[in-house]
């Protein structure tokens, strides 16, 4: 998961990192490096957030436009927002997603909240709950 990150210059000199996907937020540095590592925090809370008001996810933008670079928000963010992006796609409360994975609601609403950690194993037995919620498969 990536998403297309702009990058400007400010009158100041300073390097500016936006993600026109989402239409809102940015960050900025003083180096396009520093722009662009704290790029992550700024998308990983663009997805967290948009998680939390339980909207849909945009689909990534064109990585080819001019001064524009692929951003991956954190691995447990990804992952998080994998599962939330297909639950929402395939229309399933937290209770039936909780039912296909066999896990109950708790489990569920834990690990698709973006600031509650959660196990990578726990990640993975639901993307890998064989024809169920998710349908991810080796």
């Amino acid at each position: 998961m990536q998403y297309p990150a702009t990058v400007s210059r400010d009158e100041d000199g300073r390097y500016l990192v936006r993600f026109m996907d989402f239409g809102w937020g940015g960050t900025d540095g003083e180096t396009i490096d520093e722009a662009l590592s704290e790029s992550v925090d700024c998308l990983d809370e663009l997805i967290s957030t948009t998680m939390e008001n339980n909207e849909l996810l945009p689909v990534p933008g064109d990585m080819l436009a001019v001064n524009t670079y692929p951003v991956a928000p954190s691995a447990l963010i990804a992952a998080k927002a994998a599962i939330y992006s297909e639950q929402k796609r395939k229309h399933h409360k937290k209770k039936d997603l909780a039912a296909l994975v066999g896990k109950d609601e708790k489990f569920i609403r834990t690990l698709l909240d973006p600031h509650s950690g959660s196990k990578i194993q726990s990640i993975e037995a639901v993307l890998k709950c064989p024809g169920k919620a998710i349908g991810y498969q080796h």
